[in-house]
């Protein structure tokens, strides 16, 4: 049986209706008083609240420090004086799109951003226990996909179905196969999966705990939202209950 939150600590049906959880809808843009300085729809939001403080945006930067910004921003790493100068003296209207173009189109564009996909994921080149904590030969290649995939443009619907069944889905396809690599990034625990014998209650929980690992890494990843909560009481917030974590836990 879940647990109960004590009383008068259960959330309300307003609270549960939080922002999160509802549709995404596109809102007006608000009113500015200098709308010649919005470049984009976002930028509407932003000079509205900073109108409503009494300022306005910063002038433009020059190029060498827009080359900088973008260089740093898309590969991690500060531009060549070389690029520098070629920008800087490039007469095309369109040079900065150009040159956003070049940067996207560098294999340290994946390089660079393929990481933040990685730490959600729980990547690690080794098994990541204390007590045996062996390298893992191959997790590069499950690395490797990933930096591919973004510098391939690779659609996220596919970039998604690759990783949780490519296997299944795309059986004759290596990169598939491959991709399952982010069910299995996170900590393996050596000694409980291989060492430990058969039928015992201790080889039943390194069993759970390592399904418990790949969901959760899976609904935070996908989702932002912390679903193994669920396995001990219906979630207190988000709307997951105990019987949707052990149906998801199931699928693995």
């Amino acid at each position: 049986e879940p647990e109960k939150p004590p009383a008068g600590l259960e959330f309300t049906d307003e609270e549960r209706n939080y922002w999160a959880f509802r549709p995404v809808s596109r809102p007006p843009l608000p009113a500015v008083r200098q709308p010649a300085l919005a470049a984009n729809p976002i930028d509407y939001f932003l000079l509205a609240k900073l109108e409503a403080e009494g300022q306005t945006f910063s002038a433009e930067a020059d190029r060498p420090s827009l080359v900088r910004r973008l260089s740093f921003d898309l590969h991690g790493l500060p531009p060549t004086p070389e690029l520098v100068a070629e920008v800087t003296a490039d007469p095309a209207p369109d040079w900065y799109e150009k040159l956003v173009d070049r940067m996207l189109a560098d294999p340290a564009y994946g390089e660079r951003w393929g990481r933040h996909w990685l730490d959600p994921a729980g990547y690690a080149d080794s098994d990541g226990y204390v007590e045996d904590d062996p390298v893992r030969l191959w997790s590069y290649r499950y690395r490797d996909y990933v930096i591919r995939a973004f510098n391939e443009n690779k659609p996220y619907k596919r970039f998604v179905e690759e990783q949780l069944a490519g296997d299944v889905l795309y059986p004759d396809e290596p990169e598939g196969v491959v991709a399952t690599g982010f069910i299995a990034a996170g900590p393996w625990d050596f000694v409980g999966h291989a060492e430990l014998r058969e039928g015992t209650t201790d080889k039943e929980i390194t069993r759970l705990l390592d399904r418990d690992d790949m969901l959760m890494t899976t609904m935070s990843a996908f989702t932002s939202m912390t679903a193994h909560c669920a396995r001990c009481h219906d979630h207190k917030f988000d709307p997951i209950k105990q019987e949707d974590y052990y149906s998801l836990q199931a699928v693995f």
